[in-house]
């Protein structure tokens, strides 16, 4: 028989028994080997090679949910210690969380015990807002003690950071979006963020002067340098700190710049924008714009062809000026006409005007109109008529009764009169047919008509000095069109309705007069008074002429001129003396001819005014079909003509 079994048949005939082992044996046992700890926040064992006895940590935190618990164990004297054991409660646990931590014995501890369980807001490696302790004597052996730990604190907006009060650092512990202490970072350009280059200045609910809660900014010499905000300017250099220079610019993108010519797109650091770099040149383009078919003015430049209506050849050096082009021959008119820098060369001038045929009597002439001809028509205050015939004879003419102020030609040489008491007529060769506007109680001023371009009846403007304005197409009556209140003296036109230009002064109920100038809109039948100068004097303008649709020039007492160009009027220089200024007509903003109360007659060339004529007697009006053919009358008979 074998011996084992001997020795059992021996111990059972003894009567010895088994003893069954209790509950905390048991949990002991399979927490020694490493099992049935599954429900534990953590085991201490202080013995790594024996376990028969322990202690069973209930930790109850109260008030907050700690970030962090840090459990130790050590000897009641310090004499031995175990690595103490960090905790992390679950986020979701709310005020207040039960954790269980097993601390595994031996009788190699003989002394009494030392258990902390300290809290923490976030880590564990900051100061503990809350501690819990206990000295118990060594457990028996398979002994299993139940030992709670209870941590209290405030965390009343359940931010994670405790209540100053309760040992912690919340900033405002009513507020969950107010936490603790941050950092705060040297912020030299007070942009809002900290230098990515230097560490923190201070933890603190509040920074203190030059600092910002946040980091990353990789200037911090430059405000307009920080994180979060897009790439704003390519210049070359991270504006918004994400290490990648200028993104989001096309940088090396093929374009074309302000001309259509082709490029590389890259930065302008002067604009901080992008450019296109282009190494083509640009062809230069000319436009006419003076009606004489020769181009001359800025049309730009482009390499992507010419826009229509535009050449390269550059053929005008007076784009203001049918008169004067190049190829054009040089006449007597004191304008560059072939643009070779030289006037009137080559020419035998006579600048002297000259009194125009005779017959004309003593007769105050007080307007007078060509019908683009050499002939004209003469007008007098007094219902005296005058025709002026292409060889410079003048002939009296059957009156046509009435107190005229202004007079219009057409093409065909019909004249259209203007007076007083609203009263209007028209002349022929063969007599005078009068009319009337709807308001027989205004004198009329000024006159002016738009050809039809169907060969019909012209359109005939008048002007009143109540400021009403008059349209009338004969046969039709005349009707009012506008009520502007100026008191109007003249108006002209160029060919359109929409060159029309009134002038005057506004002087009902002001201390004094206010020049103004009206301009017509057909689209919706305004005049529209356009600003003047503000050096304008306090006087009327008395004529205005019409060059162009980019020039126009009115002109009024003592001496004040303005010319109108591209839409902007200014002011030209005054004539000499302060007198009177009783008509204007312009050929080119270089060739302006002014007519005066003082019996002057003067002449600009763009740099001033030069008197070409003066006689005693008064000037009431001049005109001309071109700067070689120009006609001014006045008082006393006064008729002159300059066809050099």
């Amino acid at each position: 028989m074998k011996s084992w079994l001997v020795m059992a048949l021996v111990i059972g005939a003894m009567g010895i028994g088994c003893t069954v082992p209790g509950t905390d044996q048991v949990n002991l046992e399979r927490l020694c080997a490493g099992r049935g700890s599954q429900e534990l926040a953590g085991v201490l064992r202080a013995d790594p090679d024996a376990c028969d006895r322990g202690l069973d940590l209930t930790i109850r935190s109260q008030g907050f949910n700690p970030g962090c618990i840090r459990v130790a164990l050590r000897s009641a004297d310090g004499t031995r210690a175990v690595p103490s054991l960090e905790l992390r409660p679950s986020p979701s646990a709310g005020q207040g969380s039960t954790l269980h931590v097993a601390v595994l014995l031996s009788d190699a501890w003989s002394d009494d015990l030392r258990v902390q369980a300290d809290a923490f807001e976030q880590t564990c490696d900051t100061a503990a807002v809350t501690s819990d302790a206990f000295t118990t004597s060594q457990p028996n052996k398979w002994q299993l003690r139940q030992s709670p730990l209870d941590l209290f604190a405030t965390d009343a907006d359940g931010d994670g950071f405790v209540a100053p009060d309760s040992g912690g650092t919340d900033c405002n512990d009513s507020d969950a979006n107010i936490i603790g202490p941050i950092a705060w970072y040297p912020d030299d350009d007070g942009d809002g963020y900290g230098s990515s280059r230097l560490p923190v200045v201070v933890r603190a609910c509040v920074g203190t002067a030059l600092t910002a809660s946040r980091t990353g900014d990789c200037n911090d010499r430059d405000p307009s340098i920080h994180p979060d905000q897009p790439e704003f300017r390519c210049d070359g250099q991270d504006d918004n700190c994400n290490d990648i220079k200028d993104e989001g610019f096309d940088l090396g993108g093929s374009c074309l710049n302000a001309f259509q010519c082709p490029g590389v797109v890259t930065c302008d650091p002067a604009q901080g924008n992008v450019q296109c770099l282009s190494a083509a040149t640009p062809t230069a383009y000319f436009m006419d714009e003076d009606g004489d078919g020769k181009a001359g003015a800025d049309a730009g430049v482009s390499c992507s062809g010419p826009a229509p209506g535009t050449t390269t050849e550059m053929a005008d050096c007076d784009e203001s000026s049918p008169f004067v082009a190049k190829g054009v021959p040089e006449v007597c008119d004191r304008l560059d006409n072939n643009c070779n820098g030289l006037i009137d060369e080559g020419t035998s001038c006579n600048y002297n005007w000259e009194p125009v045929g005779t017959g004309a009597g003593t007769v105050r002439w007080i307007a007078t109109a060509t019908n683009g001809t050499d002939q004209a028509w003469l007008v007098s205050k007094t219902g005296q008529i005058a025709h002026v015939d292409s060889d410079g004879s003048v002939a009296l003419l059957p009156d046509c009764p009435g107190s005229w102020n202004a007079a219009w030609s057409s093409k065909t040489g019909q004249m259209f009169l203007a007076g007083d008491n609203g009263k209007l007529a028209t002349r022929i060769s063969t007599g005078c047919t009068e009319s009337q506007t709807p308001d027989p109680n205004v004198n009329l001023t000024g006159i002016a008509g738009i050809e039809n371009a169907d060969g019909g009846a012209p359109t005939i403007y008048i002007v009143s000095s109540a400021g009403f304005i008059f349209k009338w197409t004969p046969p039709n009556a005349p009707i009012q069109i506008a009520t502007t209140g100026v008191n109007l003296r003249a108006i002209s036109a160029r060919g359109d309705a929409d060159t029309l230009f009134a002038v005057g002064a506004r002087d009902f109920g002001v201390p004094v007069p206010k020049p103004s100038a009206l301009r017509y809109s057909p689209a919706d039948g305004l005049w529209i008074e356009e600003p003047l100068p503000s050096a304008a004097l306090s006087e009327f303008l008395l004529s205005v002429h019409v060059l162009s649709r980019r020039f126009a020039y009115a002109a009024g007492g003592k001496g004040m001129v303005f010319e109108r160009v591209d839409g902007v009027w200014r002011q030209l220089p005054f004539l000499s003396g302060g007198v009177d200024v009783t008509g204007i007509v312009a050929f080119s903003s270089k060739g302006l001819y002014a007519s005066t109360q003082g019996g002057t007659i003067a002449h600009f060339n763009s740099a001033g005014w030069t008197n070409v004529y003066s006689n005693p007697r008064a000037l009431r009006a001049i005109t001309g079909t071109n700067p070689t053919h120009l006609l001014s009358v006045g008082d006393q008979g006064v008729v002159l003509g300059w066809r050099p």
